[in-house]
């Protein structure tokens, strides 16, 4: 056990920072003085010398930029729109994330009636540029590829040729697609994603709807293959193979054979085999075939995984599935004192829910408190029911067709039931509670808490001074982002569109203009996602529950373009917000439409604003200087938002163009704005920032919001040329990412992602 600490911490330090291995003095030396065991301590430095410098220089070669290659898609493989994409193993064993560009839908559908992953191909494949992440909260490819033990992102230019394969491995992939095959064959389509989720841990057809519904009632983890679901169904075989009459010691043998050939038609994910190994070590243990203590057993697995793959370390499954299996075994005192299995199951899950808390909290950003109550209901449901009826039903659809007809016409009603009793819970209000990421602070507060009340809990003392103990770090957490003196103005890179955060000193109000949006050209055909990117849920969603907040005062949408506002329904399934403004005119457009509907659903008033409409938050005042009465028109129509604080006035202009910024101009042209930051009219555009017009607001900082490599050329040549003539410092959200200006109201500090 103390080996594998010194081990984790060397791969956070060879990822983050040397410093970290400092932090062993904290685990080890205290230990080892107090109990004068300096061999072991001598033997562990040496560990954590040797695997820091191992986990520092494990380093795969890179392909050449173009490269002819052979490869075998992994189990991971999807078919999306016009894309298969996934990760791919070469012949050297290299792990890469390879991306296929289909031709035309008849190779499309010859792709889909196939298992890819018993195949070998060969063809032509060139590195891609990664997508550098929108903001420190939001998706990082790279550090995704290198969780996954990949060494980059490749495109398939050219697939030369093919051939199936016939080995072990690939046999089991054809028996996995076999099983997927069979279950949306026989089993109704309600049942369909569930089965394959929990049979062969395949969650691909899962819709963000019930995944938000899980994920709000904290059960998430029961409709995955996880350490929970590979034990019960080691519990289920056992218990039917000793029922059988079969001996122990062979039960066990058939376990040990079982649980790898399960992992691998399970899709062999790392999660998969990290539960397996787990299962199978804690099945040695108890059955006295492995002399090792069960910490020391699940160390061990810890070390052989952090071995092979390094960065799995940054995996939240990874983190999350050790990190419960240590705090339920070392509460296995507390676990005891229960008098019956009800009370077992409240404390198993409020243990785990309080020792992952803040591990939960840094990836995710918020918690579902309704967990704690879900779980004892859902866990026995899963345990008891669900999972035994979803291998009752693939048994019987095999053997016994007619009979898992009849089965499936009693368990399909009954599990709507629950479906609709799970939706009808998730929608209960104020069950998520969202801190935003704790920092360094936050999280050592936390922990020290969390030890504290498992102490007390277990001894039986001072249970309320432990409590207490808990709760302080998550009010700390709580109020700490609300704290700041500043205001704070964050320009969210979005790519090609807008989104802008206003928050005020101490949070007293956010205002959010606009919410960015992806612009879809045509219908829909066969070159379509599935499941296309939503600029509103994986970036700005992400960035404001990252930050704590959970309320917007006002979302203004500047106008009708969807790279303004295609995102705004996203925001409000995921965020309240108490009042929305649009420019008049714009509510008759069609992409509209969606917006208005949520907002009238959710009883969110709609304002038509204009010109001279304003308000106050302290010294703030707010004005839209535009547009005035006139016929809606699109950019010319945008909301122009002015924010003044202190000798500061920040202008967002939305798309206004030449013409839009000429009336501006006429009707202000005695107005003194003071020292302005801009956010520079659409996108950088050269019918925008015209030489009028900077020439009169003088701005003293420019924000552009763009998209990297942007299809329009924005920003135009011509405007950057402008603003560097009249020596306007500018920058880009296309080269500096997410952009974020802290102001008191004289001087200002601006900060970016990258």
């Amino acid at each position: 056990m103390y080996v594998a600490i010194p081990i984790v911490i060397s791969a956070f330090a060879a990822e983050i920072s040397g410093s970290l291995l400092l932090l062993n003095f904290l685990f080890l030396i205290p230990f080892y003085f107090l109990r004068k065991d300096y061999l072991h301590l001598i033997l562990c430095a040496a560990i954590l010398c040797v695997s820091f410098f191992y986990f520092s220089s494990k380093t795969s070669s890179l392909l050449t930029n173009s490269s002819i290659v052979t490869f075998q898609w992994k189990d991971q493989v999807k078919i999306d729109g016009s894309k298969v994409k996934g990760f791919a193993r070469l012949t050297d064993g290299t792990i890469v994330y390879l991306l296929y560009t289909l031709e035309s839908e008849s190779e499309k559908e010859l792709f889909q009636t196939v298992n890819l992953a018993t195949f070998e191909f060969s063809g032509e494949v060139q590195q891609k540029e990664l997508e550098p992440p929108a903001h420190g909260y939001a998706f990082d490819m790279e550090r995704y590829l290198r969780m996954n033990g990949a060494v980059g992102f490749f495109e398939v230019v050219q697939l030369q040729e093919s051939k199936r394969m016939w080995t072990i491995q690939s046999r089991l992939s054809q028996y996995r697609y076999e099983i997927k095959q069979h279950i949306q064959m026989y089993f109704p389509n309600s049942l369909v994603t569930e089965a394959e989720a929990l049979l062969i841990g395949d969650r691909s057809g899962m819709d963000l709807s019930l995944q938000a519904e899980y994920r709000t009632l904290g059960i998430t983890h029961l409709f995955a293959i996880s350490g929970l679901h590979v034990g019960l169904l080691t519990f289920f075989i056992r218990a039917i193979l000793l029922r059988l009459g079969f001996r122990k010691e062979w039960v066990t043998y058939c376990l040990l054979f079982f649980l790898p050939l399960y992992a691998c038609i399970a899709g062999g994910a790392p999660s998969v085999w990290r539960a397996v190994t787990v299962t199978i070590i804690m099945l040695l243990a108890v059955t006295g075939n492995l002399r090792l203590r069960l910490d020391d057993g699940l160390a061990l697995s810890a070390i052989l995984f952090i071995g092979l793959q390094p960065h799995i370390v940054f995996q939240p499954g990874f983190q999350l599935s050790y990190l419960a299996a240590f705090s339920l075994l070392y509460s296995s005192a507390i676990l005891k004192s229960a008098k019956n299995a009800l009370y077992v199951s409240f404390l198993v899950t409020v243990i785990t829910q309080i020792a992952l808390y803040p591990v939960l909290l840094y990836h995710f950003f918020e918690l579902s408190l309704s967990s704690f109550v879900a779980n004892l209901f859902y866990v026995p449901l899963y345990s008891v029911f669900i999972l035994p009826a979803n291998l009752l039903l693939l048994a019987c659809s095999y053997l016994l067709p007619p009979l898992a007809g009849v089965l499936f016409s009693l368990y399909e009603p009954v599990r709507q039931l629950i479906g609709s009793l799970t939706t009808w819970l998730a929608s209960l209000p104020y069950q998520m509670w969202t801190p935003g990421r704790p920092d360094g602070v936050s999280v050592t507060l936390a922990i020290i808490g969390i030890l504290i009340f498992l102490v007390c809990l277990e001894r039986k003392k001072a249970i309320v001074f432990g409590l207490i103990c808990l709760l302080m770090p998550a009010v700390y957490m709580e109020i700490k982002p609300t704290l700041h003196r500043e205001s704070i103005v964050s320009y969210v890179d979005v790519g090609q569109g807008d989104s802008t955060i206003i928050e005020m000193p101490y949070r007293k109000a956010v205002y959010v203009i606009d919410t960015g949006g992806v612009v879809r050209f045509g219908d829909k055909n066969w070159k379509t996602p599935e499941q296309p990117f939503e600029v509103g849920r994986n970036i700005v969603v992400p960035y404001l529950k990252a930050k704590g907040i959970t309320k917007i005062d006002k979302l203004i949408i500047t106008h009708a373009d969807l790279d303004h506002m295609e995102g705004a329904d996203e925001v409000l399934e995921e965020v309240r917000v108490k009042e929305i403004h649009i420019p008049p005119g714009s509510e008759q457009e069609e992409t509209m439409d969606e917006v208005l509907h949520l907002a009238q659903h959710q009883k969110i008033p709609v304002r038509l604003v204009g010109e001279g409409v304003h308000w106050k938050v302290d010294t703030h005042v707010f004005q839209y200087v535009a547009p005035e009465e006139r016929v809606y028109d699109g950019n010319d129509s945008s909301l122009v938002v002015g924010m003044t604080v202190g000798e500061l006035t920040f202008l967002f202009p939305g798309d206004l163009e030449a013409a839009g910024e000429q009336r501006f101009l006429h009707r202000y042209s005695t107005t003194d704005f003071g020292r302005v930051i801009l956010k520079a009219g659409h996108h950088g555009s050269k019918t925008s920032s015209t030489d009028p017009f900077i020439r009169f607001v003088k701005p003293e900082f420019v924000v552009i919001s763009s998209g990297r490599n942007s299809r329009y050329g924005h920003p135009h040549a011509e405007v950057v040329e402008r603003f560097e003539m009249y020596g306007v410092p500018y920058w880009s959200t296309a080269e500096r990412g997410t952009i974020e200006i802290r102001t008191t109201g004289q001087s200002y500090k601006v900060l970016s992602s990258r």
